[in-house]
């Protein structure tokens, strides 16, 4: 007996031994479709979850030998199927869903599917569609709410205390400055579906993009019919205000079409204080500017993006876009100027205009070269834009210098992008080159009455890129990891020899990204990578491109270096809500603007190359419920799967320390830190009816070379109400309730003292109409980050 059961335990041990797991995989599809985030359920004797990626696929590993199995596919916006199957070896599965739900839940389940805000190795993906505090106003308001992000001093968009670049659909907008915060304030947020804040962007992102990339992403048709909005505010306060804009979704058979446009009419009134002091050849000069500024433009935009379904292995995407802006801001001011003993007082006035032009066409050809998730993607991307500007400056009616400029921009890109699953490392392995070119024409005239004369230029940048990146998930921790070949080649060419330039840089730009499950809903993840980013063409431009007074002009620097960064950074998460970020840059090379003393003695703001750079920032982010506690702190974590978003009350604060060191160059107090909080609160009244209030406040401190006098803080007050089955919706609100919005800082300069005062425009009261028609439901949206694999559980 007791050699029968030896013999018995040795042939069952050495079954185990010889047992192997086996793996089931598949695809999940809704009428030849792929569907992202389907959640896959497989029973056995165990249970074993899987979500789909971007391109639908999904590979469970299950570690015992099946013959038979239930698999249940879900996702939010279909019908549940669940059926047996008999198992296969390296027979990929089919899944396809064929009902709708009726119902799109007009709230936010956070579950596996269906989470508002989502963090992956790489990126946060935020859903803007489902929740109203983040679509009830325009683009601009909802990416001012995303974690960690802040409009700084001098109106540019940050992110963790970094600059960030701004992506429409996957694609630079091609805009920026004023041109591109008038656009996302003119594009409504209710056309959006999600936006990617891309802290850690990977190897498949050109090097050049340092810092986050905010990626928007808009709606689009996905099933038979039509729908859309159309959107109606006007915003009062000295002047009136008006945005119109309308979305149309059209889809029939293997044709579908996504239209946005809008007009914009903006008047708006800023004060501006500006008060200065230098030496110049032994002289000292002193200045105190007080200004009133009218500014004044009109925004056109339309974006078309058509789809073919050539067969349902590959599609066919053009995309036209267009936008026009045309401004004429004009500024009335009083003067004084002293010259040592002289001292001089006078009128001032400038009249600029702006007129600019931008068409850009896009093709995309998508083959999916098998059913497991294997795709190649050919992509041709082409950018014309024209501005012509004019400036003017009149002292006591007569007019000193009139400076013309007229830029023509060519951008074209081509990229080749391949992906399939590596099961290797049960994830995905990408490849691509990318083969980027831009031509910047510059002509101009002066009249003025100093001997100037304009220096046509023409600015020339090529980049030629090849990249591989893996990722992939070894039981609790997910690796994403790639490394970018990037060969940058920039020159300008002008008339005069001394000013031409000419670059060419080679080199590696690694990225890692590591995201490490501690325990249920928290997780520790961390990166680093390797950015360069080089300043426009306009940066590089040689003229004075605008004179705002008789001692301040704006320029470029023909000398200009790659801004190089080595960048390192480390988040915990908890839920996914509440979230602690430490980043770290290391800058051996980097462009700040400031302003410098002319040959002859008056002032110029321009770019300039500043070493051994160094800066390092701590946010959090932490929601705070109200009303919810008589639950029970332990029951309401318990239950947070079933907690509807969209219906509780709340605030969320975002708040952080940043601070930026450089050489000698940059004196001491223009290296401090400085402290920011953010809140936007939620209050739900009931009866589909929100009240929205954002505070921010930025606290003494310096950011961007900017030292703040006194703390910087802004309020607005909105109520959201919807009518008609959510089909109707009514928004008011005030902005600057306050009468705060602006700033007073001290600026840097190489050699003199400067402060500006600039109070922004007075309290606005605004009104908003939005209705949507159709039947429109989309289950196809694109949320998974590049290269995310399935998750999976035993």
């Amino acid at each position: 007996m007791m050699k029968n059961i030896l013999l018995a335990c040795t042939l069952l041990f050495a079954g185990l031994l010889h047992a192997q797991n086996i793996k089931i995989e598949g695809l999940v599809t809704f009428e030849g479709e792929p569907i992202p985030e389907t959640f896959i359920t497989i029973k056995t004797e165990k249970v074993y979850h899987a979500t789909t990626n971007d391109s639908g696929y999904f590979m469970v590993e299950i570690p015992e030998n099946v013959t038979q199995y239930t698999i249940t596919w879900e996702h939010s916006q279909f019908k549940a199927v669940t059926k047996s199957f008999q198992y296969s070896a390296d027979a990929p599965l089919n899944l396809q869903f064929t009902e709708q739900q009726e119902e799109v839940l007009s709230g936010i389940v956070i579950d596996q599917t269906n989470k508002n805000i989502r963090r992956f190795a790489d990126k946060t993906v935020v859903d803007v569609e489902k929740l109203t505090v983040l679509n009830a106003g325009s683009v601009f308001d909802a990416v001012n709410k995303l974690p960690g992000v802040l409009v700084t001093a001098n109106g540019q968009i940050a992110h963790n205390g970094k600059l960030a670049t701004i992506f429409l659909d996957g694609e630079p907008t091609g805009m920026s400055g004023d041109q591109l915060t008038n656009f996302l304030k003119n594009l409504p947020a209710n056309t959006v579906k999600s936006i990617e804040i891309i802290d850690r962007p990977g190897a498949k992102y050109s090097a050049t993009f340092n810092g986050t990339i905010i990626n928007v992403i808009t709606k689009s048709a996905k099933i038979e019919g039509i729908s859309g909005s159309i959107t109606q505010e006007n915003i009062v306060n000295s002047r009136i205000k008006n945005n119109t804009s309308a979305q149309i979704m059209f889809k029939k058979n293997k044709l579908s079409w996504n239209m946005n446009t809008g007009y914009t009419h903006h008047e708006g009134n800023t004060n501006s204080l500006n008060e200065f002091s230098y030496n110049s050849n032994g002289v000292a000069v002193k200045a105190r500017e007080n200004y009133w500024n009218n500014g004044w433009y009109q925004n056109y935009y339309l974006r078309n993006n058509w789809q073919y379904k050539i067969t349902d292995l590959a599609n066919l995407t053009f995309k036209y876009n267009y936008n026009h802006t045309y401004s004429k801001p004009k500024s009335y001011g009083t003067m004084f100027n002293a010259f040592g003993d002289t001292e001089l007082t006078y009128k001032q006035q400038t009249a600029n205009r702006s007129n600019n032009n931008m068409h850009e066409l896009q093709f995309i050809y998508a083959q999916k070269l098998d059913t497991i998730g294997t795709n190649f993607t050919l992509t041709s991307n082409t950018e014309f834009q024209n501005n012509t500007n004019s400036n003017q400056l009149f002292v006591e009616g007569e007019n000193v210098s009139t400076i013309l400029a007229d830029n023509n921009f060519v951008y074209s890109q081509t990229r080749a992008d391949f992906e399939t699953p590596f099961k290797a490392a049960n994830g995905t392995l990408s490849l691509g080159a990318h083969y980027t070119h831009s031509v910047s024409g510059n002509n101009g005239s002066y009249i003025w009455e100093q001997a100037r004369t304009y220096i046509p230029y023409d600015f020339k940048y090529t980049n030629k890129a090849a990249y591989a990146s893996v990722s992939g998930k070894i039981h609790s921790l997910m690796i994403s990891a790639g490394v970018r070949l990037e060969n940058l080649t920039y020159q300008s060419e002008t008339a005069v020899d001394s000013l031409d330039l000419k670059q060419d840089f080679t080199n590696l730009f690694p990225t890692v990204s590591l995201k490490y499950n501690l325990m249920s809903g928290v997780y520790l993840s961390a990166g680093y990578s390797k950015r360069m980013n080089l300043p426009g063409a306009q940066a590089f431009n040689p003229n004075i491109t605008s004179q705002n007074s008789l001692l301040v002009a704006n320029a470029g620097n023909p000398n200009l270096k790659p801004q190089i960064s080595h960048n390192m950074n480390a988040t915990l998460t908890v839920f996914d809500y509440i979230y602690f970020n430490y980043n770290l840059s290391k800058m051996p090379n980097q462009n700040v603007v400031f302003y410098e003393i002319a040959d002859n003695g008056t002032l110029e703001s321009k770019s300039n190359n500043i070493e051994n750079g160094f800066s390092q920032s701590f946010n959090m982010g932490l929601p705070i419920p109200y009303a919810m506690f008589t639950k029970g702190i332990k029951n309401m974590i318990n239950d947070r799967n079933g907690l509807n978003v969209d219906e509780l009350s709340f605030t969320y604060l975002n708040a952080g320390y940043f601070k930026t060191t450089y050489d000698e160059v940059i004196p001491d107090r223009f290296q401090r830190g400085a402290f920011y909080i953010f809140t936007y609160s939620q209050f739900y009244l009931g009866n589909n009816t929100r009240a929205f209030v954002t505070y921010y406040n930025m606290f003494k401190g310096v950011m961007n070379l900017y030292e703040l006098n006194k703390p910087a803080q802004n309020l607005n007050i909105s109520v959201n109400k919807k009518f008609m089955d959510n089909k109707l919706t009514l928004n008011v609100g005030v902005d600057n309730v306050l009468n705060t919005d602006g700033f007073d800082v001290n600026v840097f300069g190489n050699g003199l003292q400067m402060r500006t005062e600039t109070l922004n425009e007075r309290r606005m009261f605004k009104v908003g109409l939005t209705f949507n028609f159709g039947s429109f439901k989309d289950q196809n949206q694109q949320l998974f980050p590049q290269g995310t694999p399935p998750f999976k559980t035993n």
